[in-house]
């Protein structure tokens, strides 16, 4: 008569499966619609990047400085450099995905979590400089 309540665990297998050991894995059942929303992403992060660029090549060079062209220098700075990280996470993702590079996952793990920081920054710093120009204006009312 056979018991199942003491069942040994030597006969467990294990979970972590080598793509490149089994070859089963296929590049091309990423999902298109991630890719596609990825390359939406990516253009309007190089649009962004573009139209802060020429606000910073006016404010910095063609316009006399005044303290609300600084404010507004500042922002284009700070969006511009956070349009710059989400840009390369997203070309990173992108070259990942399409070239099918997984064996570079870890390395891309440890970028992305090295650009949160400054994407976090330069979020956080955007939005104070957005008050700060709300709350000179609103003074400057009163």
């Amino acid at each position: 008569e056979a018991t199942t309540t003491q069942l040994p665990l030597n006969y467990t297998a294990s979970v972590d499966v080598d793509y490149k050991a089994t070859g089963d894995y296929d590049c091309s059942a990423q999902p298109d619609d991630l890719m596609v929303f990825s390359c939406v992403c990516l253009a309007i992060a190089l649009c962004g990047l573009a139209g802060n660029g020429r606000v910073l090549w006016l404010l910095g060079f063609h316009v006399k400085k005044k303290p609300f062209t600084i404010y507004v220098l500042n922002l284009a700075v700070a969006d511009f450099c956070l349009l710059l990280l989400f840009a390369l996470i997203l070309l990173s993702f992108l070259t990942l995905v399409v070239f099918c590079l997984f064996e570079f996952l870890t390395f891309f793990v440890a970028f992305v979590t090295a650009l949160e920081f400054l994407c976090h920054f330069f979020d956080l710093s955007s939005l104070g400089l957005l008050a700060a120009i709300s709350t000179e204006r609103c003074a400057s009312v009163l």
